[in-house]
C-alpha cells in the first residue's frame, strides 16, 4: 500500500459515521492507526445559541402598558358612548377580521398585549377624531 491510497483511506474513513477507528498493516510488521476525532461541535449554553421559537414567553413580558390600556379604554368609552360591542365591531371592521378575533374591552385591562395596543391605538385614535371633527353625529 502506498501513501496515495493510506490517503485515500483516511478520507473514507473520516467522512463515515459509524466506523471511527481503522488499522493498516503494511506487510509483516509496519501498521498505521487512523483514528476519527469526534467532530460534534460542543453544545452552547442557552443564552449563547439560538432560541426555540416554541419556547413559551412569559404573559407579563408582551402586555401593554398600563398607559396604553388606560388610553385605550378612555377612547373606547368616548367613541362607543359606553356601549363596547359597536367599538368592537368598528375595530373588526377597520382592521378587517371577525368580531371574535378582536380582544373584547372588559379584558383589555388584563389581556391587551402590545400588538393589541398598536393595532387598536391607532383605529381608535382616528375614529375619535373623526367624531370631535363631527364626522359622526
Amino acid at each position: 500500500m502506498d501513501l496515495t491510497e493510506v490517503i485515500e483511506l483516511m478520507s473514507i474513513v473520516d467522512s463515515m459515521d459509524n466506523i471511527s477507528e481503522v488499522t493498516v498493516t503494511f506487510g509483516d510488521s509496519p501498521s498505521v492507526s487512523i483514528k476519527k476525532e469526534n467532530k460534534t461541535a460542543p453544545a452552547l449554553p442557552p443564552e449563547q445559541g439560538f432560541q426555540v421559537a416554541s419556547l413559551p414567553q412569559p404573559k407579563n413580558g408582551n402586555l401593554a402598558t398600563p398607559g396604553q390600556i388606560k388610553f385605550a379604554l378612555d377612547l373606547a368609552t368616548k367613541i362607543g358612548n359606553g356601549n363596547m360591542t359597536s367599538v368592537v365591531n368598528g375595530l373588526a371592521h377597520s382592521l378587517e377580521l371577525t368580531v371574535d378575533e378582536i380582544l373584547h374591552p372588559d379584558r383589555w385591562a388584563d389581556e391587551m398585549t402590545k400588538e393589541h395596543a398598536s393595532l387598536y391605538l391607532d383605529i381608535l385614535e382616528a375614529q375619535y377624531n373623526k367624531m370631535k371633527k363631527g364626522a359622526w353625529g
